[in-house]
């Protein structure tokens, strides 16, 4: 037998190695793409009526409703009201709002990150009805952070790779001109103002409880389990919302509580 039939033969038994392979192992896990086309198969359809934050959003499957956090990406915080909203934060936000408030979308579970978080929010991926994967286009356009929690998830290697691009073309916040990378330390710009003048009135020490504030802390954000609708201490109701108070240090645990925001 001639060197290039043994050559082809090999050639054909390994391709029968690698097709019985796939057959009983599945395709081997792949960092996602971009764009598919096409929700990926097993997604399930939801609709989104709510942007919390650049990572995570409110959704309607059915008659349920369910809090999503975005797998494989970290943006900068803005909902918090104890602390200054980071640099781009309202940029992710917004973007994110503008992607996905209000659309239908496709949920992608990933087994490696489990079904739910410590919040009890959903973790997954969301697709657009056209196919697109949001979470790796807010990495890509540089509006989120690749973020990896405790262990690695199936379409980490794309992620990151979206943001070292994003950050050799400096977009986003990966720009000068806005974060350089850096978000934590960097808060939110603003226009230099003239010193505000000190004010002579004690001030409520931190972790008190005031007038207003009860039956809550200071800086506490009241929910009325009634309601189940949440007020921040600027609102016109929050003062009012003495009985039957549950207290949150954020909004966010507000809201991964159940809550919805007052509308004043």
């Amino acid at each position: 037998m001639s060197d290039s039939s043994i050559n082809r033969r090999l050639g054909v038994v390994g391709a029968l190695l690698v097709l019985c392979a796939i057959l009983v192992h599945g395709w081997p896990a792949v960092a996602a793409p971009q764009h598919r086309g096409a929700p990926p198969t097993g997604s399930i359809r939801a609709f989104v009526t709510h942007v919390v934050d650049g990572d995570t959003i409110r959704v309607r499957i059915g008659t349920i409703n369910e809090t999503v956090r975005l797998i494989g990406i970290d943006t900068p915080e803005v909902v918090d009201p104890r602390k200054p909203v980071q640099c781009y934060g309202r940029e992710a936000s917004a973007r994110t709002k503008t992607l996905l408030e209000a659309q239908t979308v496709y949920l992608q579970a990933d087994s490696s990150q489990g079904d739910r978080d410590r919040y009890g929010r959903l973790l997954r991926y969301v697709w657009s009805a056209n196919g697109v994967d949001t979470n790796l286009l807010l990495i890509s356009d540089g509006y989120a952070f690749e973020y990896t929690y405790a262990v690695p998830y199936r379409a980490q290697l794309a992620y990151k790779a979206a943001q070292s691009s994003a950050r050799s073309a400096q977009r986003g916040l990966w720009s000068p001109s806005t974060c350089a990378g850096v978000v934590a330390a960097t808060k939110t710009r603003t226009a230099t103002k003239s010193p505000t003048p000190t004010r002579t009135a004690t001030a409520t020490p931190a972790g008190t409880v005031s007038a207003a504030s009860a039956p809550c802390s200071v800086g506490q954000i009241k929910g009325n389990r009634t309601t189940r609708i949440y007020h921040l201490p600027s609102g016109a109701y929050y003062a009012k919302t003495k009985l039957n108070v549950q207290c949150f240090e954020s909004v966010r645990d507000a809201e991964m509580a159940g809550y919805r925001p007052s509308t004043r």
